[in-house]
């Protein structure tokens, strides 16, 4: 059974995380698990901390990484949410295409748990033919941000935040129909000048950021694997530099446009933990972070495995280093969160180099640049049917 420690991210000014290349007017409202890694290396590398050292058992092969990272998701009051798998309509027992399915992003951890037992969640559901907003009591489902999120009512419904469970003017329980109404997260665009140094010409662009509700942000798990083990020669154990990093980070913020704010969190120490079952060799995992395979094989496998579903995503952007200016990373494609992927073992992923290179060495960096593609899975889903297979393999 794999042990999460949880560790939840309440953001104070928004956050900016770029997911389409070079438009800053989009934000992501989740952080990708190669995103953390490479804030939490940064993070080291900052404090002072031997990045070769720290690096060194993600890079032998096969590699021995002391921890795995999921990726951040939604976390609303004490619910925890997470991917909605890729070909979702296996779920229920009855074929499920409508809108209601379509629009759900993140699942609860209850469903999350039950779906992995084999129960089929139809009965969690609402009915199609409800107007939006609306749910019968028939259901025992509830969607939050209008059909966003999913959760179980009667396992979760009092761990939601105070603000939504009761109406502030008359302090009474809020009508359930009322709940999907209820905006858990904002995506704003606030505008910007540029000015051209030459013509002193000045232009308009915007920043895209998100902001949380009270109570409402995103978590994130670590999957330890050894803890306490040493970083390299020093005395400093990597549950102990993950710390310091983190520490570190809150003020240094996540993403982009960190100067006017965005990205700065608070966090908690981790102390609180969630099991989940786990992934054996040779059956298909449910992927809480990206993941990139190790070698050509492993990627044929995984993509073609029988019963397998995946998206895939194309992942570029900018790196930053104190030893050098801003520069473009190489471009590489990862297996999306929610995918269903064959588990090959204990370790799945590796740690991939994109350091850029020029023909020109003048400009290049001191050292090189990774990217972690560590796939993290969870639980045992049922095989696809031949025509799932066509579709979503």
């Amino acid at each position: 059974m794999p042990i999460l420690s949880v560790h939840r991210l309440r953001f104070h000014g928004g956050l900016h995380l770029g997911v389409r290349g070079v438009n800053l007017e989009e934000s992501s409202v989740t952080v990708p698990s190669d995103t953390l890694f490479a804030a939490l290396t940064d993070g080291w590398r900052r404090l002072g901390g031997n990045v070769d050292a720290w690096l060194a058992p993600f890079r032998t092969d096969p590699p021995d990484p002391p921890f795995l990272l999921t990726s951040a998701f939604p976390v609303v009051g004490g619910v925890r949410f997470y991917p909605m798998p890729v070909a979702p309509q296996r779920l229920f027992a009855e074929r499920q295409a409508g809108k209601r399915v379509k629009r759900i992003r993140f699942l609860s951890e209850s469903l999350l748990k039950r779906a992995l037992k084999g129960e089929l969640l139809d009965a969690w559901l609402p009915p199609e033919d409800a107007p939006p907003g609306a749910h019968k009591t028939a259901s025992a489902g509830l969607f939050l941000h209008h059909g966003a999120l999913w959760l179980d009512m009667a396992a979760e419904l009092d761990r939601l935040p105070g603000w939504m469970r009761f109406v502030e003017e008359t302090r009474g329980k809020r009508p359930v129909g009322a709940y999907p109404r209820l905006d858990l997260w904002q995506e704003r665009r606030t505008p910007r000048v540029t000015v051209d140094r030459i013509a002193s010409a000045s232009t308009i662009f915007h920043i895209g950021h998100v902001r949380f509700a009270a109570e409402c942000g995103l978590w994130f798990g670590v999957h330890w694997r050894a803890p306490e083990r040493r970083v390299g020669d020093a005395a400093t154990t990597y549950a102990e530099s993950v710390a310091a990093a983190l520490d570190y980070l809150q003020g240094e913020g996540l993403g982009g446009d960190r100067s006017v704010g965005y990205g700065a969190f608070t966090f908690d120490d981790g102390r609180e933990q969630t099991t989940l079952p786990d992934s054996q060799p040779g059956q298909i995992g449910w992927l809480l972070s990206r993941y990139h395979p190790r070698r050509e094989g492993a990627a044929l496998t995984a993509l073609q495995a029988s019963g397998g579903a995946h998206r895939i995503t194309s992942v570029a952007g900018w790196l930053r280093s104190p030893d050098g200016p801003a520069q473009r990373r190489k471009r590489i494609h990862l297996l999306e969160e929610g995918s269903w992927i064959s588990v090959s073992g204990a370790v799945l992923g590796d740690l991939m180099d994109v350091t850029p290179d020029y023909e020109n060495p003048d400009g290049a960096l001191p050292h090189r640049v990774y990217r972690a593609g560590f796939g993290l899975t969870v639980g045992r889903l049922p095989a696809a049917s031949p025509k799932e297979e066509e579709m979503y393999g």
